[in-house]
């Protein structure tokens, strides 16, 4: 829990709206754009003596580039925006004025209507928030990271001693993910006060006491926001009321009815799939955002400027932009041992790969830089940037095609698709280079202990003994392999049967019914993983799921380390 902070009043207001309004009066004043850039940029420290660590020391530094920021046109917008937002929020509704009393007024009218049982009825103003803003778009843009560094400026709590009241400039939580509904999230929103405010009981007395209703938890709800003076409330992952067992309207309409009748302004944030929630068409959704939140969507490979003056003017002309400033910014922190000039052509390879979405480039640039490193090129070339984004982002290839290609029938699909964790992606180049360093994984052909220990692992797949030497000369003798983790996949695929690389098929009508595999002599040989194959065919299983049952699966670093 934040320790609350003393309220401290700038009675300098430039806008007469604001002045006396001690809860406009106890914010940190609003900041010009070239103050609210130094409070949003972060760059890491960086020392190129760095490039000589040992190369786990350089893997942990390429997660510094995580927390980066560099301030956009757009993240600027959105932080005047939510000081505007907020300011705008709190005028007639300072504490004890007949604004603030008359919310309470209106609560308890509804409860008597509901105890009535009147029916409730929506109206334009439980439609439409009055001061709303919806900040979606693709997810990578940093969008949540934004709001969160802009409104860390704010103390989130303040206490008024004169009032005893503890003002909450702002209130951040996320759409209930599991189908909750209604009730789930004015839960969440009860415990997200009570979590900030000392000494308080609110969740043992709104939630857990009552067994409350709906309508009992929107008006505790209300009360509290009201009571504590919310100045904007920001549900995130908006898109996951979708997953509502109720329509997905109902949550939306509960959620606005709340902010309209305690009027406090709402940020919504989330993915493209949030504007059907919201009741917004993509055209609809750029309006209100280019309206004061900026453009959330992906940068644009060249920005286009007008010609002023000379022969071309009036024309467009094509220049470099805040992609290029971005991964300028980016690419001075390289930790690879001969570091290379930033190129057009790179530039363009890194935009064809990540289409403008900036946590992509960055995960780009880390891990061609962690394969650099684990495979000792330590340099990045266009090569490395191929290949890195042919093996590791290949879950994301069909995501990428559809932005380069601008399709969005195709977009539509991967609304929501979840973006790699750097943490893992670095992770999988650590693994590559402790095997390539363990004496196991670093035997190739040609080497006296290369067919013994390939031997040894072919025996502990289920293989007898000559089998498993058998194989391991062949591997030996062909001579392609790298290594010996290399060498033991060629081997599993050796000793695999043609057709075990899927579950066999039923036959279609009139079909001969395929024949059953057999081998000679296996039903002596239990540990045989050819039993496997045998299995997965009388049971229309994968052949995986069998090992799995026969526990024939160990684990890669005891094959490779038997001996």
């Amino acid at each position: 829990m934040p320790s609350p902070t003393i309220a401290v009043y700038d009675t300098n207001q430039k806008q007469p709206r604001y002045r006396g309004n001690k809860l406009i009066e106890a914010l940190p004043p609003p900041l010009t754009d070239e103050e609210l850039y130094r409070t949003l940029v972060y760059l890491p420290s960086f020392d190129k003596a760095a490039r000589e660590w040992e190369d786990a020391d350089r893997l942990r530094e390429l997660l510094s580039l995580t927390n980066v920021m560099v301030p956009l046109t757009s993240h600027i917008q959105l932080g005047h925006a939510l000081d505007s937002m907020m300011r705008e929020g709190y005028v007639g509704r300072e504490p004890m004025t007949a604004g603030h009393i008359s919310v309470y007024h209106e609560i308890q009218r509804d409860e008597q209507a509901a105890k009535a049982g009147l029916p409730f009825r929506q109206s334009h103003a439980t439609l439409t928030p009055k001061l709303s803003q919806a900040l979606v778009n693709v997810s990578g843009m940093g969008k949540t990271t934004t709001v969160q560094r802009v409104l860390a400026r704010y103390p989130q709590v303040i206490y008024h001693p004169e009032l005893d009241i503890y003002q909450i400039t702002w209130l951040h939580f996320e759409m209930p993910s599991d189908g909750g509904g209604v009730k789930a999230l004015l839960i969440s929103i009860i415990e997200a006060i009570a979590e900030l405010v000392p000494d308080n009981t609110y969740y043992e007395d709104y939630v857990l006491k009552a067994r409350p209703s709906e309508a009992a938890l929107q008006s505790s709800v209300r009360r509290l926001l009201n009571k504590h003076c919310v100045g904007l409330l920001i549900p995130d992952e908006v898109q996951n009321a979708a997953n509502s067992r109720k329509s997905d309207q109902v949550v939306m309409t509960e959620l606005t009815t709340l902010v309209n009748k305690s009027r406090t302004p709402v940020l919504y944030i989330g993915t493209p799939k949030a504007n059907k929630v919201l009741g917004l068409d993509l055209r609809q959704s750029r309006r209100a955002m280019n309206l004061m939140l900026g453009d959330w969507g992906p940068l644009p490979r060249y920005d286009h400027q007008v010609e002023t003056s000379g022969d071309n003017e009036g024309n467009l002309t094509r220049c470099d932009g805040e992609w290029v400033d971005l991964i300028t910014a980016l690419w001075n922190y390289s930790w690879v041992r001969n570091p290379v000039p930033l190129t057009e052509r790179i530039l363009d390879v890194i935009y064809d790969y990540t289409q403008g979405i900036i946590d992509l480039a960055i995960k780009l640039l880390i891990c061609a830089q962690a394969r650099a490193i684990v495979e000792k090129s330590e340099t990045l070339t266009e090569q490395l940037l191929h290949m890195v984004y042919a093996e590791q982002f290949k879950l994301l290839h069909p995501m990428i095609d559809a932005y380069r290609r601008r399709d969005p029938a195709a977009l539509e699909r991967f609304q929501d698709l979840a973006l790699p964790d750097t943490a893992s992606l670095i992770e999988q180049s650590a693994i590559q280079m402790r095997a390539k360093r363990s004496r196991a994984a670093s035997v190739r052909p040609g080497s006296p202990d290369f067919v013994p220990r390939l031997a040894v692992a072919a025996s502990a797949l289920g293989l007898d003994e000559a089998d498993a030497m058998n194989l391991a000369h062949r591997v030996a003798d062909e001579g392609t392999a790298k290594n010996m983790l290399d060498a033991a996949s060629q081997l599993v695929r050796k000793a695999t049967p043609p057709r075990a690389a899927s579950s066999p098929k039923r036959p279609a009508r009139g079909d001969v019914q395929e024949k059953a595999p057999s081998y000679e002599g296996l039903e002596a040989q239990p540990d045989d993983f050819r039993n496997a194959i045998v299995l997965a065919f009388e049971r229309k299983t994968p052949i995986v799921e069998q090992l799995l049952q026969l526990e024939m699966v160990p684990e890669v670093e005891d094959v490779i380390c038997l001996a």
